[in-house]
């Protein structure tokens, strides 16, 4: 797993969220290199909607997976369309390395190119291991779909959140009772507030 993070600084990203990535991110997501996301992902924190509590849907894993995943049940070629084979990304949940890494190259679930690069993006800031390695995002919704992509919920559950300065640590219980933390950095939803009108 990466060991050399680039923590946020907030402040150079301020005036760099650019409206341009949202269309290059519907047509050409792997062409858009993980600096260029950071700016676009936390220099979004200087604007209005985000002080507002709004975050845009190009800013959501969710977003990607629903678009994705839109089935057209009219469409004439609807038969012919392959339900993929989700055993490979079945994880076992024994430490925070298995936690956050998979048996295979790539640490994510079966992901939409946009979902990953959100995911490369916010993995570039740390590794969750500990307080001074959060993962960095903009809203405690993103840890949500981070873990839901790292992590395979269905076999954990939420035993306990806590947030210190500025750090939400999440509790993970697997089926055998071992419980993991996760921590993430949520600063600057704090610093900015949520529904700072």
């Amino acid at each position: 797993m990466k060991t050399n993070f680039k923590k946020v600084n907030y402040p150079k990203y301020k005036g760099l969220y650019d409206e341009d990535i949202k269309a290059r991110m519907e047509t050409a997501p792997e062409n858009i290199d993980i600096e260029t996301m950071r700016a676009f992902l936390y220099g979004y924190t200087f604007t209005k909607e985000y002080v507002n509590g709004k975050i845009p849907d190009e800013l959501s894993m969710d977003y990607w997976e629903e678009r994705n995943l839109e089935i057209d049940f009219e469409d004439p070629n609807f038969e012919d369309c392959e339900i993929p084979d989700v055993s490979k990304y079945i994880r076992t949940f024994n430490n925070i390395d298995s936690l956050l890494e998979d048996v295979d190259d790539s640490p994510y679930f079966d992901v939409s190119s946009q979902e990953k690069l959100l995911l490369e993006t916010i993995d570039s800031t740390g590794d969750g291991k500990t307080p001074e390695t959060a993962l960095c995002v903009i809203d405690v919704h993103q840890e949500y779909e981070y873990i839901q992509r790292v992590v395979r919920l269905s076999v954990l559950q939420l035993v306990k959140q806590s947030v210190k300065n500025g750090i939400d640590c999440l509790e993970l219980e697997d089926y055998d009772g071992r419980v993991e933390k996760v921590y993430f950095d949520i600063s600057r939803r704090i610093e900015v507030g949520y529904l700072n009108q």
